[in-house]
């Protein structure tokens, strides 16, 4: 069971890294679907199965709203990015997963997760809050939120074990890719990053 977390860890690392580092639109829509599916293999560790794969239906679907709202549009252009830009969101990504890392260990004394849950979960809340600091665009910001949202139901799906809950944050992620796919059509195209 510890290689599947270790993979699982290892899947969210490359889904957030894949979010921030590159610009291409569907392949960020295949990050956050495998992100999810890393979330809900954390999440079915303290939930029911059942009740877990609401995340991951849910993360889906917010993901398939996302690419088909861009797909609509034509695609988004894809802005070139300065070397130097590319290599600040690597160093960035860096100190967020070395900050995760030396967090992860004494957050399970805390926390009921095992180290790679606590792992990917403080390392999806960083990188959320990276790509939220650092972008303007609608797309990139849903994508932001969504990656905080994804760290923070890992932590709180250890705490709290409700079906209500699990429903409500169903609900969140699906109005957050709602609202994105929204925000991003009342956009002109040349303003759409």
């Amino acid at each position: 069971m510890q290689i599947f977390d270790i993979i699982a860890a290892v899947l969210v690392l490359g889904a957030s890294i894949s979010l921030l580092w590159t610009e291409k639109w569907r392949i960020n829509i295949l990050a956050v679907a495998i992100q999810y599916l890393g979330v809900f293999w954390f999440v079915a560790q303290v939930w029911p199965i059942g009740l877990a794969s609401v995340k991951l239906i849910s993360g889906w679907m917010a993901a398939a709203i996302l690419g088909s709202s861009v797909n609509a549009l034509g695609g988004l252009p894809v802005p070139t990015t300065a070397v130097s830009g590319k290599i600040f969101r690597i160093l960035a990504a860096s100190l967020s997963v070395i900050l995760a890392f030396s967090v992860a260990p004494n957050g399970t004394d805390w926390i009921p997760l095992t180290f790679p849950a606590l792992f990917s979960s403080i390392l999806l809340i960083g990188m959320g809050l990276l790509q939220l600091g650092m972008t303007s665009g609608p797309f990139r910001i849903i994508l932001g939120l969504m990656n905080v949202l994804c760290g923070f139901e890992i932590i709180y799906a250890a705490v709290v074990s409700s079906i209500l809950v699990a429903g409500l944050l169903a609900l969140v992620t699906l109005g957050i890719a709602l609202t994105g796919a929204y925000w991003l059509s009342l956009l002109p195209v040349e303003e759409q990053p």
